[in-house]
């Protein structure tokens, strides 16, 4: 499964030379994870009103290529490796007019639970679990 975000450049996301600066990209990929989790059918939403918490322990970004203001980008989200505990995205952002990747990213997350403590969808969510695994074919 591979889900596409729209993302237009506010000027505030842009730094004195008119670049979008490197803190604003971890925000976007938060939104593409969060619509790529909505597509899946385990929305933010519902995670909060369980505690379960896909909780990032790593993110790495490539940036390739500027960004500015008012450029409209998109962002592909794709599912890496995934087991019961631990799930690894892959994102990477294009200009909507097509192009090489202006940035890519790779960010691992482990599930947790309303005890903040690992926390495993197969044995508690299997049926979310079950979708995160056919998301992956």
């Amino acid at each position: 499964m591979q889900t596409k975000t729209h993302i237009d450049v506010r000027y505030p996301d842009c730094d004195r030379m008119g670049i979008v600066h490197h803190a604003v990209y971890p925000v976007w990929y938060e939104m593409a994870r969060m619509d790529f989790f909505k597509e899946l059918g385990f929305s933010y939403a519902e995670m909060n009103s369980i505690g379960v918490n896909p909780a990032m322990v790593d993110l790495h970004l490539q940036y390739k290529a500027s960004s500015t203001y008012p450029q409209s980008l998109y962002i592909l989200t794709r599912m890496g490796e995934h087991a019961p505990k631990k799930l690894e995205l892959f994102y990477e952002l294009y200009d909507l007019g097509g192009g090489d990747p202006i940035n890519t990213a790779r960010s691992f997350h482990i599930w947790t639970g309303p005890d903040n403590k690992s926390y495993s969808l197969a044995e508690n969510l299997p049926n979310i679990y079950q979708k995160i695994r056919q998301a992956a074919e």
